[in-house]
């Protein structure tokens, strides 16, 4: 007689534990599995970045560093980080569940998540004018990813030349590249979404004797691409709370 109520009840659990269930394995799916952090005194000026299959090192990168990697910003568009952030040096390693490799958008989450986790970080947005440069589409040469192929965007230095060589790259990680060489935030007005493979060389010292173009030049002969000046609304991140992470 009473069969209909105990299944009935026995449906209602089965779903609260779905429910329950569902968007913590949601949640782990953008979280490192474990994170090693380890103050780094080395003295170096420069950091490194490793991705392999499971696994995200950062050697000798600034806090500030981490912030920029967590929200795909530039340094103008982080208000109110403390001082220590831009000064003080970390060692980070941490595994990724599953095996996957991260490339620059995917792993934007794992940062989030970890730096609140072990910096307790808090913060909002909020939109700013700001001075900006817009990256418009002047006839693009480049050429449209087709086939396999690893994605990577890659800087290399060779004295006063600059070089990237892009597989499979995208609009949103060139700006972010870009914005670190003319010191200011710039946006993807391009229109373009695909992944394209393209080489761009440039001489980044203004007063280097060095034969190659400006940056500017190279990015309108080479790729098709114009940098253009203007103020514009900005998207910033305001740093509520950050603290030295705690200890492994």
């Amino acid at each position: 007689m009473h069969r209909p109520r105990s299944r009935a009840l026995f449906t209602q659990l089965v779903l609260a534990a779905a429910l329950l269930t569902g968007p913590l394995w949601a949640q782990s799916r953008d979280s490192f599995e474990v994170v090693s952090i380890k103050p780094n005194k080395t003295g170096a000026p420069g950091s490194e970045t490793d991705t392999t299959p499971g696994r995200v090192s950062v050697i000798n990168a600034t806090p500030l560093s981490l912030l920029l990697r967590a929200f795909g910003v530039l340094r103008f568009q982080i208000i109110g980080a403390p001082d220590w952030a831009l000064t003080e040096r970390y060692d980070l390693v941490a595994t990724v569940p599953g095996g996957r490799v991260l490339n620059d958008q995917d792993r934007q989450a794992f940062f989030e998540k970890m730096l609140a986790e072990r910096w307790q970080l808090r913060y909002h947005r909020e939109t700013r004018n700001l001075r900006v440069y817009s990256l418009v589409n002047d006839g693009s040469k480049m050429v449209q990813h087709a086939g396999p192929g690893e994605y990577g965007m890659k800087v290399e230095i060779a004295g006063p030349r600059v070089i990237l060589r892009s597989t499979k790259g995208n609009m949103g990680r060139l700006v972010e590249i870009l914005g670190g060489y003319v010191g200011n935030v710039v946006t993807n007005d391009t229109g373009l979404g695909g992944e394209y493979d393209f080489i761009l060389e440039w001489v980044q010292d203004a007063g280097s004797d060095a034969p190659g173009p400006s940056l500017s030049t190279a990015l309108r002969e080479q790729i098709g691409l114009r940098l253009v000046s203007a103020e514009k609304p900005a998207p910033v991140v305001v740093i509520d709370r950050f603290e030295r992470p705690s200890e492994n």
